[in-house]
């Protein structure tokens, strides 16, 4: 339902439709939760696990076909800077960040909690690190 929000307020917004890609927007934050700027660029066959609840997506990000994101994700920019650029099959799991102007290589795997601030070659796979007590 997110991507139907998404793919009409981005039709609109390349078309020059005003006023239609910022209600759908909205509609998406009401209706399920998540935040997908019309402006943004994302290819076929991407899905949003659990209807994208949660997820924010940048209006520069660029995502490529075939992605799945999970619910929390967040694909945004950093301090002015442009959004992050998904290649294609790439998965992002659970509550995971990739912030700021950085390439994510076709087929990577993001997993949950991880924290991207910098480009990720391709079929690479980033797993957040073991939950440790910090000592006082």
């Amino acid at each position: 339902m997110a991507l139907i929000f998404y793919r009409i307020g981005n039709w609109c917004y390349r078309n020059k439709i005003p006023l239609v890609p910022r209600f759908m927007t909205l509609m998406g934050r009401l209706v399920l939760g998540c935040h997908i700027d019309s402006k943004a660029r994302i290819g076929r066959d991407v899905k949003l696990a659990y209807g994208g609840s949660g997820v924010v997506i940048h209006g520069s990000a660029v995502i490529g076909k075939n992605c799945l994101i999970s619910p929390g994700v967040v694909i945004g920019g950093r301090s002015g800077k442009a959004a992050a650029q998904l290649g294609d099959s790439v998965k992002v799991y659970s509550n995971a960040a990739i912030l700021g102007d950085v390439k994510i290589g076709t087929g990577s795997i993001i997993g949950s909690n991880v924290v991207v601030t910098e480009s990720v070659k391709p079929f690479a796979v980033l797993v957040a690190q073991k939950p440790r007590y910090l000592e006082k």
